[in-house]
């Protein structure tokens, strides 16, 4: 089982951004893509495909050709992907997450901030990964999918792409181990 118990939390925003609501519209998001969509649009040269997770979920699995902002929190990730897009808002911005949460905020900032092409995976890898095993299309995940439950990842393809932190050996485990450095 993926959850062993309900937890239910009340919170003010379901991810921690930084953003003020109130300052733009966030139901302003990018076109959703559907996998097949995604696999010909992120072929385009010129489309520029951003990983909108924190460095421990892409550094086990994330897209060919991918952006993998090295960053900590979601809040970090919106100013360096600002930064990274500077002075490129007339091409394709595409992005993508675990579910799709967080390119939802994304997005409608980034349209906000005067990108018109912004796209993002519809339902995210998790999406991506069901859409491409259920229609036989090309995988172009690479590794494998960071989950936050008690599994921490979900094999979508057999490459192990990260090797262990402490002995160097090709790895794609996390392990809670409560060491805050570590993990």
């Amino acid at each position: 089982k993926s959850f062993y118990k309900l937890i239910i939390k009340v919170r003010d925003k379901i991810v921690a951004d930084g953003l003020d609501d109130k300052e733009f519209d966030v139901t302003d998001c990018g076109k959703h893509l559907n996998a097949e969509e995604f696999n010909a649009l992120t072929a385009e040269p010129d489309t520029i495909l951003i990983d909108m997770r924190n460095h421990y979920e892409s550094e086990v699995g994330h897209f060919e050709g991918a952006i993998c902002p090295d960053v900590d929190t979601f809040r970090e990730e919106i100013k360096q992907v600002e930064q990274i897009l500077e002075g490129k808002s007339d091409q394709n911005i595409v992005m993508y997450c675990t579910g799709g949460i967080r390119c939802e905020k994304a997005s409608a900032w980034l349209k906000h901030r005067g990108f018109p092409k912004v796209h993002q995976l519809n339902g995210g890898i998790i999406e991506y990964a069901r859409q491409v095993k259920a229609s036989g299309l090309n995988n172009k995940f690479r590794g494998k999918n960071f989950v936050f439950d008690e599994r921490l990842g979900e094999r979508i393809g057999d490459e192990i792409i990260s090797v262990c932190h402490q002995c160097g050996e090709a790895c794609d485990d996390h392990t809670n181990c409560e060491n805050d450095l570590c993990h």
